[in-house]
């Protein structure tokens, strides 16, 4: 059990075991300093309310992680983390949209690239040179993934894999790259109630969810071997689970 104590901007939170943390936060609810025994951070922000830096104490060392926004058209975008040890180490580029299109770690390791096609697909090159194309459809102001069709390459053979979805943007059916079939159902609240793994075939396996009436928790999950249920209090922290072996 944790027990929480609120005076003006900052908040403490003990455990049963007596252990405190303490952490005061801004007048956005952002986090300005935790404190906990042997340590204390405090995290710095920008104009824009990104956060900028995160400063550790510990054992009386001072370390710091620094994030970077330097792209000119926007400087809300993320470009970039600088380490505790002073290196770069990841960076991030956008087209004029602000959508990523590359991504690499220190000496451009680990570089990934993305294209936003004509067609509306979007095609990812990985760190190995393999292009994988997306394509979405749009339901509900969201885009989902239809398909990604992965290109062969010298390091990897071709893979394809398909999704389908309701009305409300609710995944149906996928099909892996093996030609594997998971279907899914849910509920009125969009929450899932069944899915049968490799549908359609002698291996099909069903699990089904029983979900609790007012919060987003399950309270029974069954498999075909085991069946485990879950008991809540009337905030939705747990407090008990159990797992019958059938």
């Amino acid at each position: 059990m944790h027990q929480f104590a609120y005076a003006g901007n900052q908040v403490s939170v003990t455990d049963n075991l007596g252990n405190n943390l303490t952490f005061t936060e801004d007048a956005n609810k952002q986090p300005l300093t935790l404190t906990a025994p042997g340590v204390q951070i405090t995290y710095g922000y920008n104009a824009n309310k990104r956060l900028t830096s995160v400063t550790k104490v510990m054992g009386g060392q001072t370390t710091q992680r620094l994030f970077h926004y330097e792209d000119p058209r926007n400087n809300s975008w993320l470009t970039g983390i600088t380490d505790e040890r002073g290196v770069r180490y990841a960076t991030w580029s956008y087209d004029d949209k602000g959508r990523a299109i590359s991504s690499e770690h220190a000496d451009g390791a680990d570089k990934v690239t993305v294209a936003y096609n004509a067609d509306g697909t979007v095609s990812v090159t990985n760190e190995l040179g393999k292009v994988a194309k997306y394509s979405f459809q749009y339901i509900k102001g969201v885009n989902h993934v239809t398909s990604i069709q992965g290109e062969p390459s010298a390091n990897c053979p071709n893979s394809n894999s398909s999704f389908t979805y309701d009305s409300n943007g609710l995944l149906k059916t996928k099909t892996d790259n093996k030609g594997v079939l998971t279907t899914y159902t849910y509920n009125a609240r969009g929450l899932e109630i069944s899915r049968t793994e490799a549908s359609g075939t002698a291996q099909a396996r069903t699990i089904t969810t029983d979900w609790h009436p007012t919060l987003f928790l399950p309270t029974v999950v069954t498999e075909p071997k085991r069946i485990t249920t879950y008991h809540y209090d009337d905030q939705g922290r747990q407090l008990s689970r159990t797992v019958e072996e059938r």
